[in-house]
């Protein structure tokens, strides 16, 4: 795909005039809220390493659980903080702390170990859609920034920098989380969902996007407040907020997460440095989806660096094929 075709996809954003301020009002809530993160000491998964269960609090005074993969050296190393897809919960990421890192995952209101939320009956994505400030969605996010809180708060001189992961959904919380905390060394993030809503929900066949869908066509009354609603969770209203460097992975053939919802999101990074990687398939059973893990690898061996790469972002390396 050339350059030109990938520039294609660029939808013009339509964000609420109000939308700094509710994401303003939230981290200035979140930053009132004391995340007291409490650790219980697992057995060590391997010699050198670390593992602690944790549970800290965020908005709201909802508690979230999640780990802590660290190094007993005492060397400064970068942390990774990431997340989880749809109706999924995080898996301890042995691979990338024996690659260098500290890793903090955790599970986001709502999923897996931090279920504690009364979820709309048709699908999590629809919880609190009656307004954006009472939207799961707002939650999610917060919970990502408040544990980059604690992972530097328990690492403390031990963390170097911070690297912000996340594939699909949680791709999404993590670009969205990523656009609201300033102090980043890189976002690397795969085929994240939650961007371009209209589009998304025009090609639903799966997800998120085929629960809204479903409600809209449900509740045709209820349908403007419910896209104004979501419209605060549009992930091209926060890819045009981004500063730190974006490391991207496309799939192209993805029967969850629309392509071009994908590369619309990549369009709308404009402020920060962007390298695009293109795969060929996400979302699927193909044996190419292998080809994640190079995708993985070039961004772990990226963070690992005191610094990325002078012609990070440039011209010449902005957009490569793994295949």
């Amino acid at each position: 795909m050339s350059i030109t075709a990938i520039r294609a996809f660029k939808p013009m954003r339509r964000e609420p005039t109000d939308f700094d301020l509710l994401w303003d009002a939230t981290l200035d809530s979140l930053s009132e809220i004391a995340p007291a993160p409490l650790s219980q000491r697992g057995s060590s998964p391997r010699p050198g390493l670390t593992l602690d269960k944790l549970s800290f609090t965020s908005l709201g005074g909802q508690q979230i659980l999640g780990y802590l993969l660290a190094h007993d050296h005492p060397e400064p190393r970068p942390l990774i903080v990431h997340t989880h897809g749809y109706n999924s919960q995080y898996d301890v990421m042995i691979e990338w702390a024996l690659a260098g890192y500290h890793v903090l995952g955790l599970d986001v209101r709502g999923f897996g170990r931090s279920a504690g939320v009364v979820r709309a009956p048709d699908g999590y994505v629809l919880t609190g859609i009656e307004a954006p400030h009472a939207s799961v969605l707002r939650g999610a996010v917060a919970d990502v920034v408040q544990a980059i809180r604690v992972g530097r708060l328990l690492l403390s001189w031990r963390a170097t920098r911070t690297v912000l992961q996340g594939f699909s959904f949680g791709g999404a919380l993590a670009l969205m989380a990523g656009a609201l905390v300033p102090d980043l060394a890189m976002v690397a993030v795969g085929q994240p969902t939650l961007g371009w809503h209209t589009e998304r929900v025009r090609l639903a066949e799966a997800g998120s996007s085929l629960e809204l869908k479903r409600y809209l066509e449900a509740a045709p009354h209820l349908a403007d407040q419910a896209r104004d609603t979501m419209a605060y969770y549009d992930a091209l209203h926060f890819a045009n907020r981004l500063k730190a460097p974006c490391f991207l992975g496309v799939g192209l053939d993805d029967a969850v997460v629309p392509s071009r919802t994908v590369l619309a999101i990549a369009n709308h990074i404009e402020s920060a440095p962007l390298e695009l990687r293109l795969l060929p398939v996400a979302h699927s059973t193909d044996p190419r989806e292998s080809l994640w893990n190079d995708f993985d690898a070039e961004w772990l061996a990226l963070g690992l660096e005191p610094s990325l790469p002078v012609e990070f972002g440039s011209e010449a390396r902005q957009v490569r094929l793994l295949s």
